[in-house]
C-alpha cells in the first residue's frame, strides 16, 4: 500500500511570507489570496492551485535535478514516511530535497542527482520568481480589467 498526499491538504510548509506582506508565499509558493482563502476553496479549487504548484516543480527542478530511478525515489519516500503520490515524481523529489534537510538523512542513491553546486535556496529562488511572475500576469493582469 503506498502513501498519498491528499489533494486537500494544505501546500502550507509552515514558512509563510504573506504575513510580512509578500504577495507570494516564499514558503509555499501560493497566492496572498490562496492562502487567505484555502479553507474556503472547494476540491477543485485546491486542485487547480495544487496542479499549479506541481507544474512549477516540473518546469523548475529537471535544471538542478536528474532523475535516473524514479522507483527509488518512491522507495525513500516510503522508508521515510512522506506522505506523495507516485504521479507527481517533481512533489516527490522536491519533498524529499526539503525533508532530508530538516531530518539529517542521506540522499545518496535516491533515486536523483542534484546537479553540481546547486542547493535548495537556488531551487526556492527560481520557484518564487516563477511563481512571482504569474501572480503578476493571471492575478494582477485580471484586477486591471
Amino acid at each position: 500500500m503506498t502513501a498519498t498526499k491528499s489533494l486537500t491538504t494544505t501546500p502550507c510548509v509552515g514558512l509563510c511570507s504573506t504575513v510580512f506582506g509578500d504577495s507570494v508565499c516564499r514558503g509555499c509558493m501560493r497566492f496572498v489570496h490562496e492562502v487567505i482563502d484555502w479553507n474556503r476553496y472547494n476540491e477543485e479549487q485546491k486542485k487547480l492551485i495544487w496542479r499549479r504548484l506541481d507544474e512549477h516543480l516540473g518546469i523548475i527542478l529537471p535544471q538542478f535535478v536528474r532523475i535516473y530511478d524514479p522507483l527509488k525515489v518512491i522507495s525513500l519516500m516510503q522508508q521515510h514516511h512522506i506522505p506523495y503520490r507516485a504521479d507527481r515524481i517533481w512533489r516527490c523529489v522536491y519533498d524529499l530535497i526539503r525533508t532530508s534537510e530538516k531530518r539529517f538523512f542521506s540522499l545518496d542513491d535516491c533515486g536523483f542527482r542534484m546537479k553540481a553546486d546547486y542547493q535548495l535556496t537556488d531551487i526556492h529562488e527560481q520557484l518564487y520568481t516563477l511563481a512571482s511572475a504569474y501572480y503578476e500576469r493571471d492575478f494582477l493582469r485580471a484586477r486591471q480589467l
